[in-house]
């Protein structure tokens, strides 16, 4: 069978675009070691578990009602399980967030706040983090891309976190890429002055096509070897951890994605003049240099190239799913996909990531848990649910042990989600919780958002019921004292008071 005729018959969520420049795995294509429709039998049971994680990523997908980008693998996999339409992370920043879902503790308690601390150092004695705890009750703990910061982000790190970290995995994929075939685009204006050349800024600020085929990208490499590995048969459960960089700074993707979204029609973000005149804090060069940096035109085509990089993530998504469907393991696997924090393009005049505004701090989260009931078949009324409950990427740990069937470990700082995921629309937390330090936080209820800058008298409200774009505080109204002061205990009696009954 040719590489058309298995795209066809397989039944294969495609792109956006054809995947015939995709380099498939031999296994995932051949006749001869096509597996059967049955997975093979294991000495240990439980489900398998695929763990998706995505850098930089905001909920602008089809599944999430945007109406230009196209994702129809993601959309086509939150149709299998539940979408959490308001999931926040803990840090609007990659490290810090992604130790939170390591080790189910938050920042106030590990102080893992910026991207140069090393969270395997913070662990509490006693305690594993997400893979250590899986692969201790029996499985294969099995990781390609990135899911953790590498010793190079941190400033303290260590030879024995180092060697904790490579102890969580039995195996490290590697994926086999290629440099960008093309330059990259970067602003016509000359560097600011208050912008150093080495700057994270100034190195990250380009995008543009890459004339690459999706496989030699790196993310279509990290796709391709994670299929090839879900078609190997195996006698323990798997836990496998995909980690895709796009759309991380630099923005770049093959080129047909780049086609979908032409510059010219793309709208930027709508801002009142005097937008942040209400708000009690100065953002940094960091939220406020790509706004003065880039022009009119530059910044549509960075919007564009970000829809293009999650349009490329979208297509890796579905190689992933075809080669569960493939390997006859989909009704027997959970599938978990998020996004560390998510991304201003312009809202606010802010770009980037780590505010305490929506845009950085809600993110795109789904859960696929075939039969999550303790007995029968996999619910349809449940399959497809749309969750609007707040929820957090600190239940992430909680909630994937409590699906495999394992006893969850005692001092995690989130609960599982599993009785979301049987009744969507139950009565949940009072709050979702999301910190820049230890001085500087904010939550959101499902009506509200609510945050402090180190006092109350430096404190926003949003009523996200008719202002979801987070224009008019209202902190200073004095017709939502009682909301405020309301708020203000929550945030600061914390995550145990905001737990449902």
């Amino acid at each position: 069978m040719n590489r058309r005729d298995f795209l066809k018959k397989s039944g294969m969520v495609l792109g956006a675009t054809s995947l015939a420049d995709l380099v498939l795995p031999k296994s995932l294509y051949s006749r001869e070691s096509r597996p059967k429709e049955k997975p093979a039998r294991r000495g240990l049971g439980g489900p398998d578990v695929l763990f998706i994680a995505i850098e930089d990523i905001a909920p602008l997908m089809g599944c999430y009602g945007h109406p230009i980008v196209k994702t129809p693998n993601i959309d086509a996999l939150a149709k299998r399980g539940v979408l959490f339409n308001n999931a926040y992370c803990q840090v609007a920043v990659c490290n810090p967030s992604r130790a939170c879902v390591s080790t189910g503790l938050r920042p106030e308690t590990t102080g893992v706040f910026h991207n140069s601390i090393d969270w395997r150092r913070r662990i509490p004695k006693g305690m594993s983090a997400l893979p250590e705890f899986f692969r201790d009750n029996g499985y294969e703990t099995i990781t390609c891309g990135k899911i953790h910061h590498g010793p190079r982000y941190f400033t303290d790190s260590s030879e024995q976190a180092q060697k904790r970290e490579d102890r969580m995995w039995h195996k490290k994929l590697r994926a086999r890429s290629r440099g960008y075939a093309s330059p990259a685009i970067t602003p016509k204006a000359e560097r600011p002055a208050w912008l150093k050349p080495d700057d994270y800024i100034a190195r990250s600020l380009n995008w543009g096509p890459t004339r690459l085929k999706d496989a030699e990208q790196r993310d279509g490499a990290i796709a391709q070897s994670v299929a090839e590995e879900l078609m190997a048969k195996r006698d323990k459960p798997l836990y496998m951890a995909v980690g895709f960089h796009a759309p991380h700074y630099s923005l770049r993707a093959p080129d047909k994605y780049f086609n979908m979204y032409p510059p010219d029609k793309i709208i930027l973000p709508k801002n009142l003049e005097n937008d942040l005149a209400d708000v009690p804090h100065e953002y940094s060069a960091s939220n406020t240099t790509d706004d003065k940096w880039l022009n009119e035109d530059e910044k549509r085509q960075v919007i564009a190239a970000y829809y293009a990089c999650i349009s490329y993530i979208d297509t890796c998504v579905g190689i992933l799913m075809s080669a569960l469907k493939q390997a006859g393991r989909q009704n027997n696997t959970i599938v978990c996909l998020w996004g560390d924090h998510g991304m201003h393009l312009g809202e606010h005049f802010l770009w980037r990531k780590y505010t305490l505004f929506e845009n950085a701090a809600r993110v795109p989260f789904i859960i696929a848990a075939p039969g999550v009931a303790k007995s029968g078949p996999p619910n349809p009324r449940r399959a497809g649910a749309v969750c609007y409950r707040p929820v957090e990427l600190i239940d992430i740990y909680p909630t994937l042990v409590d699906l495999c069937g394992l006893r969850i470990p005692k001092g995690l700082e989130g609960i599982s989600m599993r009785p979301l995921l049987e009744v969507p629309g139950r009565t949940w937390k009072k709050a979702a919780f999301t910190s820049q330090n230890a001085k500087n936080r904010s939550l959101r209820t499902q009506k509200w958002r609510y945050t402090e800058w180190g006092s109350p008298e430096n404190a926003e409200l949003y009523d996200h019921e008719n202002d979801p774009g987070e224009f008019t505080n209202l902190a200073k109204d004095p017709k939502h004292t009682d909301t405020v002061a309301k708020l203000h205990k929550l945030l600061h009696a914390g995550w145990k008071a905001a737990l449902p009954v």
